[in-house]
């Protein structure tokens, strides 16, 4: 099988927590090859029983096409062609449903659907985080309604049960003291002329790490550090950070990150969404707020959405000072329960268990195996519930 974190070509995202599902629960049981953009830096997948590929290299290709299971998490691939009995998956990469994607980022509509049509009849399975973002994107990305998967996001699992021995190695490496605080600020991307295949570009964001940390110590207590995360698109960094900011853009797991932080602080990025299942404080902050929202269309309005908004360092300040924890679960509840979120926290475990089934079913016929048949009894009722035991947590 290949997996493809599509995004930013590194181990990490939903293919990263698929292939460890499969690595601890099958050991040798898949070929595993997991694209990357660089092979030396990823020589230590081998030690898990997974061959790192290079992505569009020839072997790629070749692995590609001839899979038995092909895993992506950034669309559908119109120029492969179809193979009979492949078993292919998009997990996609945001959650919630928040920048229109798919053929609103096209400049020539016509190709855009011709290319959506064709990536689209080659998709078994497509994964939803919410009833909302499976009508939308089966619009958008012209997907029949039925591939819809809606169990959440493997890499959301490890938010929605949260590790604490994995939240203390993160900080260690980013060399937090015991008692340190953490604000992560991801900004997402631009693309100025709202088109797909424009290179995406950073903006001056404008952040002040003494005006943020400052307000996060007067409200929160602590003694608060400031990591800035450019967004994997992103080549040109011109903007660097401030002196005495932790630049976390070498990072490559996003999920880690958000795992360490206290405070998320980003503008458009649906890691608004995975952090909001934490249960800690999110806060919205963008100097260009309605110049974005005039050249990028959004599918739910920005009115709706749970968290404090800000466009000026004073107004994101006061959003600080001002919050309210109870008010903000609350918001984030509504949030969710309007666009019928799904995740389960069990994301990973019910994609790999459908690999499986699908690999060692064939020819042999699922009431031969034991394991297919015990897996296929957990799974029953699972798809649709909307982590009812998040929102308990949350009231």
């Amino acid at each position: 099988m290949v997996l493809n974190n599509g995004l930013s070509h590194n181990y990490s995202d939903n293919p990263k927590a698929v292939a460890e599902f499969l690595c601890r629960s099958y050991p040798g049981c898949f070929e595993i090859f997991f694209a990357v953009r660089d092979v030396e830096k990823h020589r230590f997948l081998r030690e898990k029983g997974i061959q790192p590929v290079r992505f569009r290299s020839l072997r790629y290709f070749y692995c590609a096409m001839t899979a038995a299971v092909y895993l992506t998490n950034n669309g559908g691939y119109s120029y492969f062609p179809s193979r009979k009995g492949r078993l292919v998956i998009d997990t996609w990469h945001g959650g919630g449903a928040y920048k229109k994607c798919g053929l609103w980022g096209y400049k020539y509509p016509k190709i855009g659907r011709a290319e959506m049509k064709l990536a689209a009849s080659n998709l078994d399975l497509f994964l939803s985080t919410s009833v909302y973002t499976s009508e939308v994107f089966a619009e958008s990305f012209l997907i029949p309604r039925r591939l819809f998967w809606e169990i959440g996001m493997p890499r959301n699992d490890s938010l929605l049960h949260p590790d604490a021995i994995l939240r203390k190695e993160v900080r260690e490496r980013l060399g937090l003291s015991e008692g340190e605080r953490l604000a992560l600020f991801a900004p997402t991307f631009r693309r100025l002329g709202g088109v797909c295949t424009e290179e995406p570009a950073a903006v001056s964001y404008g952040m002040d790490r003494a005006c943020l940390c400052g307000a996060l110590e007067r409200r929160f207590g602590g003694t608060w550090r400031l990591a800035f995360r450019f967004h994997p698109e992103i080549k040109r960094r011109e903007e660097s950070p401030m002196l005495g900011v932790l630049d976390v853009s070498g990072y490559d797991d996003m999920q880690e990150l958000l795992c360490a932080a206290d405070v998320l602080v980003t503008d458009f990025s649906s890691s608004m969404w995975d952090f909001m299942l934490t249960g800690r404080p999110c806060f919205l902050f963008a100097l260009d707020f309605e110049r974005y929202l005039q050249t990028t269309e959004v599918y739910t309005p920005v009115s709706e959405w749970p968290f404090p908004k800000a466009s000026s360092l004073e107004e994101l300040e006061q959003s600080i000072l001002n919050f309210s924890m109870k008010d903000y679960k609350e918001a984030c509840v509504r949030h969710y329960r309007e666009l019928g979120g799904c995740e389960t926290g069990r994301a990973a475990r019910l994609v790999g268990e459908r690999i499986y089934e699908h690999v060692f079913s064939c020819g042999a016929g699922t009431e031969e195996n034991p394991r297919i048949q015990g897996q296929r009894r957990a799974r029953k009722n699972v798809t649709g519930k909307r982590a009812e035991l998040w929102l308990q947590r949350e009231k």
